[in-house]
């Protein structure tokens, strides 16, 4: 297949269609509204310049973001009407808190130093409410290695203390950024499948499931299993194909794998280049594709459509 592909840059978007012809397209490049309120593996904050302008033209319904992490994409774009989840519990606890006390938040987080006896310290505690334990989450989120949100079997959070030059621990204006963002949403903790439940014709669902894109051969399945099985994969195809039938505009960002194409019977297939910043020299930084997966034409640009 040959896609139409999308490539966002630091100052352009250029789109080359399926017929060879390049596009360049600077009117949709829009800051985005808010900037993430944490850090998350896989999260789209270099897809969110462009985020405004994936949406179905016209679109006035209800935004639904089943694999919020960082949202990115919805504080881009600071949607009307809401519903965001997460499996995370503690992610969506930290949202549910900063939407109904920020203030609350900011204060506790202001207390907290970046040393590294105190993070250790706090990330054996267990929160006894909600504002404690979304001031935890943020700090860790801020003072860990990498911002990697990691667990053990146990489902403690186990990552390493990170070595920074005077981070931003608490950031008065991104929390309350997010927090009048967030006063439009529904937050749930829930499977995807259940959070979409009431996505109705005319609404916009956004499915971002957690993948490693950089595995482009064989060895997708295996790297990809612990984060998003197989099945889930297919669970999620399913899903989405029913949604599109019932109505509801669609859009999936997934690896560019030609396995994951397939479950996408009659979407339409971009894909999305991008510049990699993983690596300790230039050299080993290249260029990432991913797919983007659509019910609607994007950017207006027809491209092609899974058979």
């Amino acid at each position: 297949m040959t896609p139409a592909e999308i490539e966002i840059g630091d100052q352009e978007i250029r789109v080359r269609t399926t017929a060879g012809q390049k596009l360049t397209i600077l009117s949709a490049y829009l800051p985005p509204v808010a900037a993430p309120l944490v850090k998350w593996a896989g999260g789209k904050q270099w897809l969110a310049p462009a985020a405004t302008s994936l949406l179905p033209a016209g679109w006035t319904g209800k935004y639904y973001e089943p694999f919020i992490g960082g949202g990115a994409m919805f504080f881009s774009t600071a949607p009307s009407r809401a519903v965001l989840s997460d499996r995370n519990e503690d992610l969506m606890k930290t949202y549910v808190a900063v939407r109904d006390d920020p203030d609350s938040v900011i204060r506790l987080l202001n207390s907290y130093p970046y040393d590294e006896k105190f993070y250790y310290r706090i990330r054996a505690r267990i929160p006894r409410n909600d504002t404690t334990r979304a001031a935890r989450f943020l700090y860790l989120n801020r003072c860990c290695w990498n911002g990697l949100y990691r667990v053990n079997r146990d489902g403690k959070f186990n990552t390493p203390f990170g070595r920074f030059v005077n981070p931003t621990i608490c950031d008065r204006e991104r929390i309350r950024a997010a927090a009048r963002i967030l006063q439009k949403a529904e937050v749930r903790s829930s499977d995807f499948e259940i959070s979409i439940e009431s996505a109705a014709p005319g609404d916009f669902v956004y499915f971002d499931p957690p993948y490693v894109s950089g595995h482009q051969n064989n060895g997708f399945l295996k790297y990809n299993a612990p984060l998003f099985a197989w099945g889930d994969q297919k669970r999620l195809s399913d899903c989405a194909i029913a949604l599109a039938e019932l109505g509801v505009n669609v859009l999936v960002s997934n690896a560019d794998h030609p396995a994951v194409i397939r479950l996408y019977k009659g979407f339409r297939y971009y894909r999305a280049k991008r510049r990699s910043l993983i690596g300790a020299s230039c050299a080993s930084r290249g260029i990432v594709r991913e797919a983007l997966l659509s019910s609607y034409a994007l950017f207006g640009l027809e491209s092609e459509i899974i058979s």
